[in-house]
């Protein structure tokens, strides 16, 4: 079996519903394996909604907030599998309503030392220590392997007496605390050292990234990059946040077309939306002339639908108003060796030899600069057709609210919900 993973970089809310709705639906009926959400939030409000939309988070940079990870109770531990090499955080927060919590340090500087500190709770959200002393804190020399997950128990005894085990090490056992309550337990990275909780399987996963970072798309494809041996035989989908129509019936042929033909280096959806798209679209009659010219954008990139929020309202409703929600293409495949939008996309596992992308332009590098130096084209598939609300040039200017009142409408009605 070939797994099938789709990749999302989240995300707006009101944008994503729609997809949500979408992509569990093709998880329902088994097209899609794992959806993997990458938490990218501008807002605390969408970061607060992916948090509790989308989870277990599975993978959390290093300088990412803490995120609940499970309880610990008298007679129930909290356990976990950690791949870090430095500086894991655990967070313990009472059940007992006071002001303060506990963080463990295992394995900091340079997995030399590991303290416990006590802590405000206004505290969980900041990294800055400098005035937070230990009331605990032991040598422990190499406590974290890089070599494989750490396995990490943290138990409360009968007693409320809590104790610390790091592949199956003792690291602490604290008499004169009380958390016979239960508690919370977050977890987090820190100091360069990036986290993954590898006992988390579910097929719906989180992966947070580091917050308020420029062009912070490279932190994905590195991660899949770094895991080429795991990955080698996936399929992998890539969608933007916000497309709000997707021809579910027709995504199977799309991902087997892409498995099928390894020469692409990656395949895009047929995109209503896209600027390139929209030019071989009109090309091939499916799009009238009284929606104006839609030119080749220079390189595939930019273009008057690109910038013009009036251009795409009139598409959008041009589309939402069709019978069959097809735009043919002028053939089945079209070859591109120019720039283009990556709206949606697909490539192969194997390719990911050649896609530890360093920080800047992911799409031009997909799309661009890795099929000039591997000489494979990229190519658009006509008959999977999906719909892009927008770009960041056609933001003020389109009603957003009235049509994302309509992809809901046609989204229940093609899910039958």
């Amino acid at each position: 079996m070939v797994p099938v993973v789709l990749v999302t970089f989240a995300g707006r809310q009101k944008r994503m519903d729609i997809l949500t709705q979408y992509i569990r639906k093709a998880m329902d009926v088994g097209i899609i394996d794992e959806w993997h959400v990458w938490d990218f939030t501008r807002s605390p409000e969408d970061h607060d909604w992916v948090t509790r939309e989308f989870g277990p988070v599975r993978y959390m940079g290093s300088t990412a907030p803490y995120q609940l990870k499970g309880t610990v109770a008298p007679h129930s531990s909290f356990r976990t599998s950690a791949a870090i090499t430095n500086d894991l955080h655990i967070a313990v927060v009472p059940d007992d309503d006071s002001d303060d919590y506990f963080e463990l340090v295992i394995g900091g500087w340079n997995n030399k030392h590991s303290v416990l500190r006590r802590l405000p709770r206004s505290e969980l959200k900041s990294f800055d220590r400098t005035n937070a002393p230990a009331i605990w804190s032991r040598s422990t020399p190499g406590i974290l392997s890089p070599g494989r997950p750490n396995q990490v128990v943290l138990n409360i005894d009968a007693a409320g007496v809590p104790g610390l085990r790091v592949n199956d090490v003792t690291i602490g056992k604290w008499s004169e605390l009380n958390w016979g309550s239960g508690a919370s337990v977050m977890v987090r990275g820190g100091w360069g050292a990036d986290l993954e909780l590898c006992d988390v399987r579910d097929r719906v996963q989180r992966f947070v990234g580091n917050p308020n970072e420029q062009l912070p798309y490279w932190q994905a494809y590195d991660y899949y990059a770094r895991r080429l041996q795991e990955y080698s035989n996936t399929i992998f989908l890539k969608c933007d946040d916000d497309i709000v129509y997707m021809d579910i019936e027709k995504l199977d042929e799309f991902i087997e077309f892409r498995r099928a033909h390894p020469n692409y280096f990656v395949v895009s959806a047929n995109v209503v939306n896209n600027g390139v798209c929209a030019y071989w679209q009109q090309v091939a009659g499916s799009l009238s002339d009284h929606l104006g010219h839609f030119e080749r954008p220079p390189g595939g990139f930019g273009g008057s639908l690109w910038q013009s929020a009036a251009r795409a309202t009139e598409l959008h409703d041009f589309f939402l108003q069709t019978d069959d929600k097809r735009l043919p293409l002028p053939s089945e495949v079209i070859e591109w060796t120019e720039r283009q939008s990556i709206n949606f996309i697909s490539w192969l596992g194997r390719d990911l030899v050649h896609m530890a992308l360093p920080k800047g332009d992911d799409e031009h590098a997909l799309t661009v600069d890795l099929p000039a130096l591997l000489e494979r084209p990229t190519a658009i598939y006509s008959d999977f057709t999906v719909s892009h609300l927008s770009f960041g040039p056609q933001e003020q200017g389109l009603d957003l609210d009235r049509l994302i009142d309509a992809y809901g409408e046609l989204m229940r009605t093609r899910l039958s919900l």
